[in-house]
């Protein structure tokens, strides 16, 4: 999967320039033009908003890969790969590791398939559409043969059937909402307790109870005792009351790319919550900053970027803090967020926003 290019937005401040921009964020001038519509460059506004061309290509290992298959995709060298990631053993990665593409062609991308915006991927064909304006849902569907407007909502996350000029859609693809993992709670028996009352308080059946926490006999519970409480599935918003809109598929780096997540909005340090049970590994890059990366025991492989801190790691529940908001990476100068993305079986990657909105968030 890749992840990269990534772009970021600036808005202008009064005294910047265009070429005070560039040299702050380590990109030119010409990068700096091409990814900008800016007709004279000499004249820029305070509240602007500049984008800022990413310089790496980043790249998610998924089953299959190896440094050699890399290489060839994405037009470097074995070498490179393994200088670039500080890989010891140039033979040995991981599944969800993130690895800079490092002596690529200048803005260069996978082997392009025959959609150029998206290779295809299981459960995904790749073919996309770039919304023009006046368009709808349905008449995007009628433009091609057998695809139907409802097809393409669930593809891309449309809950509301709002869409927007310039954004990618996908043709195809599978609808996905994450409903987490079960869950549990505590229970400590009091004098007088019957486990049928407990149960029926906590709205679980006997049956489940006994059986939860292996109890040969249900008439026999102790005050002091602990009971587990099956509390049924359940999936947390990573960042409760942010502010965020469905906006998969919009344009990055001048169309370069388009979004893969969604952007949560809070105060910086506010913090991020693990969606479900699972396993979570903190990595820091240029782009990204600092993320989290959580192998959920949903399925689901769950990405937050740009933190200003790291939280709890390895094993975690659902609802335990594994960092905090902020604009680290190339986020900087941009107002506090936490870009949010989810991957699911064979790492393909899907809009978080009808989880989100399902969940309440």
């Amino acid at each position: 999967m890749m992840v990269g290019l990534f772009s970021v937005d600036y808005t202008v401040k009064r005294g910047d320039t265009l070429k005070k921009i560039a040299d702050e964020h380590g990109v030119s001038l010409s990068e700096l033009l091409e990814a900008n519509t800016i007709p004279n460059p000499n004249l820029i506004h305070p509240g602007q908003m500049i984008v800022i061309p990413g310089k790496d290509l980043v790249h998610v290992v998924v089953r299959g890969d190896t440094l050699s298959k890399l290489a060839a995709r994405y037009g470097s060298s074995v070498s490179a790969l393994a200088q670039a990631n500080a890989l010891s053993n140039p033979n040995l990665i991981r599944l969800g590791q993130q690895l800079v593409i490092s002596g690529a062609a200048a803005g260069s991308s996978p082997a392009p398939a025959a959609e150029p915006e998206a290779a295809p991927t299981a459960g995904r064909s790749g073919r996309s559409h770039i919304v023009k304006k006046g368009e709808s849902l349905n008449s995007i569907a009628a433009q091609y043969s057998g695809v139907t407007a409802d097809q393409i909502a669930a593809a891309n996350g449309i809950v509301d059937g709002m869409i927007y000029t310039g954004t990618r859609l996908f043709l195809d693809g599978p609808a996905f909402v994450a409903t987490g993992t079960n869950e549990e709670s505590t229970y400590v028996v009091k004098g007088g307790d019957r486990l049928a009352d407990i149960a029926r308080a906590h709205g679980v059946s006997l049956s489940e109870l006994v059986s939860r926490n292996g109890i040969s006999n249900p008439n026999l519970i102790r005050a002091g005792q602990s009971l587990a409480i099956p509390s049924g599935k359940r999936w947390h918003c990573p960042v409760p009351d942010a502010s965020f809109f469905n906006d998969w598929g919009f344009p990055r780096g001048g169309g370069s790319r388009y979004h893969e997540g969604n952007d949560l909005f809070l105060d910086h340090g506010a913090p991020v919550f693990a969606p479900t049970t699972g396993s979570v590994e903190h990595v820091e890059g240029s782009i990204g900053g600092k993320q989290f990366i959580l192998q959920g025991k949903d399925g689901v492989r769950y990405i937050g970027t740009h933190m200003s801190n790291y939280g709890s790691s390895g094993e975690v529940s659902g609802g335990q803090i594994v960092g905090y908001v902020g604009t680290s990476g190339n986020a900087q100068g941009t107002k506090p967020h936490l870009h949010f993305g989810m991957a699911i079986e064979g790492g393909l990657v899907v809009n978080p926003y009808p989880s989100l909105i399902a969940n309440g968030c």
